[in-house]
This record gives C-alpha cells, sequence and structure tokens, in this order.
C-alpha cells in the first residue's frame, strides 16, 4: 500500500510545484518589485465616524467606539482583503502591515487604498506626484486626468451601476514602490485591485511595473448590487520622469523610527 501511494504522493508534490512556479510567472512583476523588502504596508482608508446609532431591545441608542476601530467602506475593505490576499501569493514570506495614514513607512513598499477622501495618505501623493488627476466627487461624480473624463453612472433608482478605478505607480520619498489604488467611489478602489489581480504577464499593467517608471491605469467595471462584474483596463500609460520628481516632503512621508529593510 506505501508503495501504491507513492506515485500519487510525487504526482500532488508535482501539481502543487507547477501550480507555484505558474504562480510565479504570472505575477514576476510584482515579485521584482517587491523582492528588496521583507515587510509591505498597505494604507487603509477610513470614515470619521465620532458616534453612530443602533437599536439594542426596541430603544435607540448612539455609541462612540475606540478611536482604533475604523469605518471603512464595505468595497474598499474586500479590495484590502484581496490585496493582501494576492501579496501574500507573490511572497508568502513577506510580512503584510495594515496602517492607517500618517502612521506609514516611506521605507517600505506601500499599497494605498481609497482616494483623497477617504486616505489622505492618497492624496498627499496624487497631489504632488500626479498633480493633473482629480477626482470632482461630490460635486460630480466623476474623475478626470489630462483630457480623459471618467464618469460614474446611476440607475433611475439612485444605485451606482458604473464606476472607474485607478492605479498609480510611483514611488515614496524614500524610493520605496507605491502604488496608489482608487476610484471615483469605493467600487473602483476594489475595480483597481482586481485588475491588478487579473492581470497577465504579458498585460500592460505588468509592463508598467516592470518599467521602473511612474504610471496610470484607468480600469472601469459595472457594479451589479454590490458586486462589482466585467472590470476593464481602460487606459494604461507609462510616464518616464525622473526619480527626483517626487517631492521629499509630500504629506506621506512619517517618520516611525522603523529600522531599515
Amino acid at each position: 500500500m506505501l508503495i501504491a501511494s507513492v506515485p500519487a504522493v510525487i504526482g500532488f508534490l508535482a501539481a502543487r510545484s507547477l501550480a507555484r512556479t505558474r504562480l510565479f510567472l504570472r505575477y514576476g512583476f510584482l515579485r521584482a518589485l517587491l523582492a528588496p523588502y521583507g515587510r509591505v504596508q498597505i494604507v487603509i482608508p477610513s470614515l470619521e465616524v465620532a458616534e453612530f446609532a443602533f437599536t439594542s431591545d426596541g430603544c435607540q441608542l448612539s455609541s462612540r467606539g475606540p478611536k482604533n476601530v475604523l469605518f471603512v467602506p464595505m468595497a474598499e475593505a474586500r479590495a484590502i482583503a484581496e490585496l493582501t490576499d494576492l501579496l501574500r501569493k507573490v511572497n508568502r514570506k513577506a510580512t503584510i502591515e495594515l496602517v492607517v495614514a500618517g502612521a506609514q513607512d516611506p521605507r517600505m513598499p506601500t499599497f494605498s487604498i481609497g482616494g483623497p477622501g477617504v486616505n489622505s495618505y492618497s492624496g498627499g501623493v496624487l497631489e504632488a506626484v500626479f498633480p493633473d488627476f482629480a477626482i470632482e466627487y461630490p460635486d460630480e461624480v466623476r474623475a478626470r486626468w489630462g483630457g480623459m473624463t471618467f464618469e460614474a453612472l446611476y440607475n433611475p433608482a439612485g444605485e451606482l451601476i458604473r464606476d472607474h478605478g485607478f492605479l498609480f505607480v510611483t514611488r515614496t520619498p524614500r524610493h520605496a514602490p507605491c502604488v496608489v489604488l482608487c476610484g471615483v467611489f469605493a467600487f473602483g478602489s476594489a475595480m483597481a485591485v482586481e485588475a491588478l489581480t487579473a492581470a497577465s504577464r504579458s498585460s500592460p499593467l505588468a509592463a508598467l511595473f516592470r518599467s521602473g517608471e511612474k504610471g496610470f491605469a484607468a480600469v472601469e467595471g459595472r457594479v451589479i448590487g454590490l458586486d462589482t462584474v466585467d472590470v476593464t483596463v481602460e487606459v494604461c500609460r507609462i510616464l518616464p520622469a525622473p526619480r527626483s520628481d517626487v517631492p521629499a516632503g509630500f504629506r506621506g512621508e512619517v517618520s516611525t523610527g522603523r529600522p531599515e529593510p
């Protein structure tokens, strides 16, 4: 029986090895970007909710939660989970840290989820490095970059049915990789992460990451209820520029006293 099980074990191990090889090949652009680092940070969005109402035993009550219990848009919480899973697949030995804006370390690779309305770190990066980009919500439901407009759509019931997501690739002031993933609304942030997860090694997104330059990508997709579908890359641009174009004093640089990776 033991001898008979050997081929099955060998086949299982070979299948796992093949799956890992395929995974490494597919996400080689991310592995190369993060390989020099043992830790990666995700800057999470949050909404300031000082007090919220709830019902208990038929009574309407209000509560003030602890300061470290954060309120995050549901779609962006899903994006954080999906991005964390992707980064762990790419490098199982790396430590993934979730931090709030103002607590990030510019010496570490940084992925920032959510736009300026919910994440001041993202706002600082966009303002300093991508000043031509603007999200016009809440005055409008659209974003602009260069001569392009990315407009979200509602149905007659007031539900969002189409959103746009954006990926911005640059460096922190300490020259670590920095990627901002946001949207017109929170669903757009989820779409940006979904597009990154779906990228193949021959995709424009992979080429952008491999270039070593800063860049911009826009994606769009449909929203059905609480889900996103048909996410596609609309625009993917490499924006060659010297690394000195990252101002040393932009709002993302906060010293935390952590050791160099």
